[in-house]
């Protein structure tokens, strides 16, 4: 019996010690990718600390994040937006226009960044010709995508009148269909009597 107890307790405190050298190494992990996943969002912000960023690059970096680190910088350069006392308030909004033009985020709006854009370029007056260049190319994208958008819901709202229009007359047909069969039913017990 004290042989059993003995392999008992043995056991107990192995399983123990693999529990906590299994949640160790998952906190480990937990951490570890949590450091990473905030040292990538620091580095793609660092990326246009100063006045030179290339927005063509940053795009490209941004093109390379998944979407919990695209995120996470997101939320990052609208602090540093908020921030009234930073001198880069311009380099982050352009950086937000290029998250917000995504479009294989969920952060896709090309509403906001079609405005953001536009404010964009109202104060930023010593653009790189790169840039230029870029921001050029990128509102005529927004452009194209927003007529697009608008087409689209036009198409919608006529398939949706035209529907409603389809079965306005087919609920005019059902009720005809149904005076004609009264009719009918009319028509044979006028024949019946006769």
């Amino acid at each position: 019996m004290k042989k059993n107890n003995l392999s008992l307790t043995t056991t107990i405190n192995t399983a123990k010690a693999v529990l906590a050298n299994r949640a160790k190494h998952s906190l480990s992990m937990a951490v570890i990718m949590l450091l990473a996943g905030l040292t990538s969002a620091c580095q793609m912000t660092a990326i246009g600390a100063n006045d030179s960023v290339n927005y063509g690059q940053y795009y490209l970096s941004l093109k390379s994040l998944t979407n919990k680190e695209i995120l996470a910088e997101e939320k990052h350069l609208n602090i540093l937006i908020r921030n009234k006392y930073r001198q880069d308030k311009i380099l982050n909004q352009g950086k937000l226009i290029l998250i917000y033009s995504l479009s294989t985020t969920a952060l896709n709006n090309p509403y906001k960044a079609k405005r953001l854009l536009n404010e964009h370029l109202l104060v930023s007056n010593n653009m790189s010709k790169n840039n230029l260049a870029f921001t050029m190319l990128l509102r005529d994208q927004l452009n194209i995508q927003l007529h697009l958008l608008e087409q689209q819901r036009n198409a919608d709202k006529k398939r949706k009148q035209e529907y409603a229009e389809h079965h306005a007359v087919i609920k005019q047909l059902d009720h005809v269909n149904q005076q004609l069969m009264l009719l009918k039913k009319i028509d044979k017990n006028i024949n019946e009597r006769s």
